[in-house]
């Protein structure tokens, strides 16, 4: 296994590279003093481990450990610290393992203990890898992971209804996701990460929070070999969604149709059932308010267009129900009183037209104090005439 040293002090890394040639098991090539340099080495260089400095000017080793990262995701990162304070944190990121200065024998001895069995457990996951390889070349439903935008956030493992769901370690974690998820694959920067969910932090704790969080998302695409990937470059991160299927996009796709017909009626249906509330509901993200606010709208719409079609077809009573359900989500909507009005109507039933009607004035005049637009009470009068 070959490995390179990362530090910017030269005593440091002499005394490193002593110790791995001394240990035998790890072959330092060679040594770094500033991570810019070993970056470019590793840009060209096949390495197995880097052992890699926090404290370094210009750069230092958690910012670095993210082009690491980049380059090449099955790098061993080992965070080699001066500082106690900084260890816990090392460990939760890219790390392998985290060392204390100055490194003893001993100490490292084990760290090399934990990469040998990281190698090992590797190769288990490429033959697993492999094998679901073949049997999907026989001919064998491949599985992909799915994701749930509406109402809540989760992601399971495959879109079977008993796929393993996905445990989020921090909030901070999911948000992150959510956030680049959001973003469809956009690159954003460090700084509107920082402002815009770590804001009520300094940016030193920030940053750590965030280097944590891409770790943990990372960590997950990788051990459900998940063909999305989690990319950093000139201090900007995007998330490419690979093969995960969303709900959000299947729900947007199937609301860019032109009109609503026999042919497409059932399928539009199946997209109204993706909806199970409002876009991120539960976790009340405020950057995600303006794209729920359109999502809404669009259901809002999908849902009428449909009722309508219902009402054409002789299919009034279905309409009803759709409608009676769009109107417990939106109870001060003035389109969706005057189509329940015109399926009633349809249905000639004239109770049902007055019911409508007057229950639609109370709840607009005790909870907000209005009286129905002059369209929904001309509507009414045109309806009861006869």
């Amino acid at each position: 296994m070959k490995s390179i040293v990362i530090d910017d002090e030269k005593p440091a890394q002499l005394h490193l590279e002593r110790l791995l040639r001394s240990d035998g098991r790890l072959t330092p090539v060679q040594c770094f003093s500033t991570a810019r340099a070993g970056l470019d080495f590793l840009a060209k260089e096949r390495v197995d481990v880097v052992f890699l400095d926090i404290g370094m000017p210009e750069m230092n080793g958690l910012e670095a450990a993210e082009y690491i990262q980049q380059l090449d995701s099955n790098i061993r990162i080992i965070f080699i610290t001066a500082y106690a304070d900084h260890a816990v944190e090392a460990f939760e990121l890219q790390a392998l393992d985290y060392v204390l200065k100055p490194v003893s024998s001993a100490r490292l001895a084990k760290t090399i203990d934990r990469i040998a069995a990281g190698m090992m457990s590797s190769s288990s996951r490429v033959a697993a890898t492999a094998e679901v390889q073949e049997s999907e070349a026989v001919g064998m439903d491949t599985r992909m992971p799915g994701l749930l935008t509406f109402k809540h956030l989760d992601i399971y493992r495959s879109l079977d209804q008993e796929a393993q769901k996905h445990k989020w370690r921090t909030a901070k974690s999911q948000e992150l996701f959510a956030f680049l998820f959001h973003h469809s694959g956009d690159w954003v920067s460090k700084e509107i990460l920082l402002d815009k969910l770590w804001a009520d932090v300094s940016q030193e704790k920030g940053l750590t929070h965030l280097h944590t969080s891409v770790y943990q998302i990372r960590k997950l695409l990788k051990e459900w070999n998940m063909t999305g990937k989690l990319e950093y470059n000139m201090n900007r991160y995007r998330l490419l969604s690979g093969n995960l299927v969303s709900d959000v996009e299947q729900f947007e796709q199937g609301t860019a149709y032109a009109d609503v017909t026999s042919d497409n009626v059932d399928q539009l249906r199946d997209i109204v059932s993706l909806y199970r509330g409002d876009y991120l509901e539960e976790h009340d993200y405020h950057w995600a308010q303006s794209r729920a606010r359109d999502l809404r709208r669009k259901y809002v719409g999908l849902v009428m267009d449909i009722a309508e079609w219902d009402m054409k077809h002789g299919r009034g009573r279905e309409a009803m129900e759709q409608l009676s359900e769009l109107q417990e989500r939106e109870p001060y909507a003035e389109e969706i009183c005057r189509l329940m009005m015109r399926v009633s109507a349809s249905m000639d039933d004239q109770q049902a037209i007055l019911r409508i009607y007057q229950s639609f004035t109370l709840t607009l005049l005790e909870e907000l104090g209005h009286q129905p637009e002059p369209e929904t009470s001309r509507l009414y009068e045109d309806l009861t005439a006869n």
